[in-house]
C-alpha cells in the first residue's frame, strides 16, 4: 500500500470533518449544544468500530469520511459552549486551558499508536478510538447541561438562519481575518504531522518508536504556548495575544525553512524548529478561536461551524499538497510551512486593524 493511499484516509476525514461543521453549528444554535453533541459522538464511535473491521480499503475510506463527520460535533461544540459560557477574554482563557488538554491528543498519539499497531495491529487503534469516544458520550449524557437557552424553531426556519447567519458572518471583515488565521495556522499544524512522519522514518531512517519520542519535543512547544495564554490574555488582551503568537509562529516557520537551505538535514532540524511555531500557534489559537466566534454572538455556532470549515478545509488542501511533494528532505515541506505561516500572519495584522474594541 503507497503513502499516499494511506495519507488519503487522512484527506477523507479532514474533507468530511471540515464539511460537516456547515451543519452542526447552525443545528446546534436552534436545538441545542447537548443533543448535537450526543448525536455526533454516537456517529464518531460506530464510525471508529466500522473502520476497526472495515474489510476493504474503499471501505475504510467511507468509514474515516463517518468518523469525521461524527468527530466534528466535538470540536463546534466545544467553541460554541465556552461562548455561550463566557465572554470574549475570558472565552480566549478558558480555551486556552481546553487546547492544553487536547495537545495531549496530537503528543502522545504516535506513541500510543505506534505501540498499538506494533503489539496488537492496526486495528487496535480504532477500537482504543471507539473506547474513548464511548466514554465520552457516556459521560456527556449523564453529565452535560445545556448552555443553549436561546433556541427552537421548525426545519425550514433553522435552514434560513443557518444562510442568514453565514451571509451575515461573512460580511464582517474582523470574522474574515480571524476565520483565514485560523485556517492558515491550523493548515500549517496539519502540514507537519501529514509530512514529518514520511522525511524522518522514510528518508532518515529514524526508528518508529524513536520518531514518537521525537514527535514529543516538537509537541511540547504547544504546552509553553498555552499556559502562556492562560497567562498573557487577561494582560494583553485577545487581539494582542494573536499578533504576538502569530508572529512567534512565523519565526518558528522561517528557522524551520532556513536550516535546510543552509544544508542541514537531520531529524533534529526537521523537529526542533516546531517547538518555536507551537509555541506561537498555541498562544494565538484561543484567541484567534475566541475572537472568531464573539464577533457576533448570535450566531456563535455559526461562527464556530465556519471556523472548523476553513480550518479544516484548508487542513485538508494543505495535507494533500505535502503528500504529492517529494519527501528526500524536509525543506519542500518547510516550504509549506512557511508559506501558510506567512498568510496567517498577514491575516492577523488584517484582523488588527479591523479588530472590534476589547
Amino acid at each position: 500500500m503507497s503513502i499516499f493511499t494511506v495519507q488519503t484516509t487522512l484527506i477523507a476525514f479532514l474533507i468530511a470533518y471540515a464539511l460537516a461543521q456547515f451543519l452542526y453549528g447552525s443545528v446546534s444554535d436552534r436545538f441545542g449544544r447537548r443533543p448535537t453533541l450526543l448525536c455526533g459522538l454516537a456517529i464518531y464511535v460506530m464510525a471508529s468500530l466500522l473502520c476497526a473491521f472495515a474489510p476493504s480499503m474503499s471501505m475504510l475510506l467511507l468509514a474515516r469520511i463517518l468518523q469525521g463527520i461524527g468527530a466534528a460535533g466535538s470540536m463546534v461544540m466545544v467553541r460554541s459552549i465556552v461562548r455561550d459560557l463566557y465572554d470574549r477574554k475570558n472565552a480566549a482563557r478558558a480555551l486556552a486551558i481546553i487546547s492544553t488538554v487536547m495537545v495531549f491528543a496530537p503528543a502522545t498519539a504516535p506513541a500510543i499508536g505506534g505501540y498499538l499497531h506494533t503489539h496488537f495491529g492496526w486495528q487496535a487503534s480504532f477500537l482504543f478510538l471507539a473506547v474513548i469516544g464511548t466514554l465520552l458520550f457516556t459521560y456527556c449524557w449523564a453529565r452535560m447541561a445545556e448552555t443553549n437557552v436561546v433556541r427552537g424553531g421548525d426545519l425550514i426556519s433553522s435552514i434560513r438562519t443557518m444562510a442568514l447567519g453565514y451571509r451575515v458572518l461573512l460580511r464582517e471583515q474582523a470574522f474574515v481575518s480571524y476565520n483565514l488565521n485560523i485556517g492558515f495556522i491550523g493548515a500549517g499544524a496539519f502540514a507537519f504531522f501529514a509530512g514529518v512522519p514520511v522525511v524522518l522514518i522514510d528518508s532518515y531512517g529514524v526508528a518508529p518508536d524513536t520518531f514518537g519520542y521525537l514527535m514529543l519535543l516538537a509537541t511540547s512547544g504547544a504546552f509553553c504556548g498555552y499556559g502562556s495564554a492562560i497567562w498573557l490574555t487577561g494582560k494583553l488582551g485577545v487581539n494582542r495575544m494573536i499578533v504576538l503568537g502569530t508572529s512567534i509562529g512565523l519565526l518558528g516557520a522561517a528557522i524551520y525553512m532556513a536550516l535546510p537551505l543552509m544544508g542541514v538535514f537531520t531529524p533534529v532540524a526537521a523537529i526542533a524548529p516546531i517547538f518555536v511555531f507551537n509555541v506561537g500557534l498555541a498562544m494565538a489559537f484561543p484567541s484567534v478561536m475566541a475572537a472568531g466566534v464573539s464577533v457576533r454572538p448570535d450566531y456563535a455556532g455559526t461562527a464556530a461551524a465556519l471556523n472548523g470549515l476553513v480550518q479544516y478545509g484548508t487542513a485538508a488542501l494543505a495535507t494533500v499538497v505535502v503528500a504529492l511533494l517529494p519527501h528526500t528532505t524536509h525543506l519542500p515541506l518547510a516550504a509549506v510551512i512557511f508559506t501558510l505561516q506567512s498568510a496567517a500572519f498577514m491575516a492577523s495584522i488584517a484582523g488588527w486593524r479591523a479588530r472590534p474594541v476589547e
